[in-house]
């Protein structure tokens, strides 16, 4: 629960949270657009105040406050709708089922509950793994080696790099340098 606090904490400046929730591309966009048309406002306003008309003045500020309205509104429906502790007993559901049919060696099923599992949840590394090994199980070295690398790179991974290592001969030094970066 007080990550969701923090999560709203860091809403309040557009683009911190979405960066934060791994969602870069956005978070700057976000942070980038408001941060151009608040300092453009700002100026027009108090240092060039003969130069803009009161009407682009007010444009600038309009697009500055629905900039920071639509992200604190998306980081608020992310952290009360999307968040994976909202979803955990359907996730822990999927898991057990993907994990059950990849045993019973249904790897399509297998994998089409991981990727459900994913889509709420992208940093969950025990999905990740699972994933990876379905991807070798069914000869996609390279897809698996992406889940794998991907598992790695979150906090919660680190408790399958040894079965990832002997899963992909030779990756090790190349996560332990990843990892060193």
């Amino acid at each position: 629960m007080p990550r969701r606090f923090a999560i709203l904490a860091l809403g309040i400046w557009p683009g911190l949270a979405q960066i934060w929730l791994g969602q870069e591309v956005l978070g700057i966009i976000l942070a980038v657009v408001f941060a151009i048309a608040l300092d453009a406002a700002v100026a027009a306003r108090f240092v060039w105040t003969e130069a803009p008309s009161p009407a682009s003045i007010q444009m600038l500020g309009s697009i500055a406050l629905l900039n920071w309205f639509a992200s604190f509104a998306y980081t608020l429906w992310c952290t009360l709708f999307r968040h994976p502790g909202r979803h955990k007993t359907e996730i822990d559901r999927l898991f057990r089922e993907s994990r059950d049919a990849y045993l019973q060696g249904r790897w399509l099923d297998a994998r089409r509950g991981i990727e459900t599992i994913l889509i709420r949840d992208e940093g969950d590394a025990d999905a990740l793994f699972l994933l990876g090994t379905i991807y070798l199980r069914t000869r996609q070295a390279n897809l698996a080696r992406r889940a794998f690398l991907q598992c790695l790179e979150t906090g919660r991974g680190e408790k399958w790099r040894w079965e990832i290592e002997r899963a992909l001969p030779g990756q090790g030094a190349e996560t332990g340098s990843a990892r060193a970066a």
